[in-house]
């Protein structure tokens, strides 16, 4: 009888982080393998690398942020707020020289080209203002979007047009960086899906 409710007890979340573990190790030594294989960019296949197992990571603990309360879901709300400045960062990195071009104008329309700062220094504080931004709204947002658990988070169907919308909302708002950057950042994006189907594997749900 006690193995029997063994084996029907759902995993808990050392399980889920440990295998979100080997999934990120994983996925960051195929998308950075790729990545470099493709563009032969060390640089460029390193972050790959980086942000895939960190994409990967919490795409395998992010379906049970709707267990409110609940330890897994106060870890789980850290690592989707480090995500999510994660991608403020790398999307500021990326499209830098963009981002000063457009400090620099509004500058010259606002303040005649006097600037109170440095255009790198103005820019550098909207991202940092940004990132913060959205960072404290993960968890109130969690609450509004989530109204019980093994809901909507633990929907393969969900899931997978969730990754396909930021996917390309991605790909559109690096429209003016080259191919090889835009290639990464929605692999990076494909990942967190990988590190969710680990998730509802666990639970049973894929099928």
């Amino acid at each position: 009888m006690c193995l029997g409710l063994q084996l029907r007890s759902m995993p808990n979340y050392p399980t889920h982080s440990r295998w979100g573990r080997v999934g990120a190790v994983a996925m960051a030594l195929a998308v950075g393998g790729i990545l470099y294989v493709l563009f032969e960019a060390v640089v460029l296949a390193g972050a790959g690398a980086l942000g895939a197992a960190a994409a990967t990571f919490v795409g395998s603990i992010y379906p049970d942020i709707d267990h409110h309360r609940s330890i897994p879901r106060r870890k789980a709300t850290r690592a989707f707020r480090a995500l999510v400045v994660l991608g403020v960062l790398s999307l500021a990195a990326l499209g830098w020289a963009e981002l000063l071009a457009a400090v620099e104008t509004t500058g010259v329309d606002l303040f005649g080209g006097d600037l109170p700062a440095p255009p790198a220094v103005l820019a550098g504080g909207i991202v940092l203002l940004v990132a913060a931004v959205a960072a404290a709204l993960v968890d109130p947002l969690i609450g509004l979007a989530t109204d019980r658990h093994r809901g909507w988070t633990h929907s393969v169907l969900v899931n997978v047009a969730l990754t396909a919308a930021f996917g390309a909302a991605v790909w559109v708002l690096t429209a003016n960086l080259p191919t090889a950057r835009r290639v990464a950042a929605v692999a990076v994006v494909g990942t967190f899906f990988v590190g969710a189907l680990l998730h509802l594997g666990l639970d049973g749900e894929v099928i």
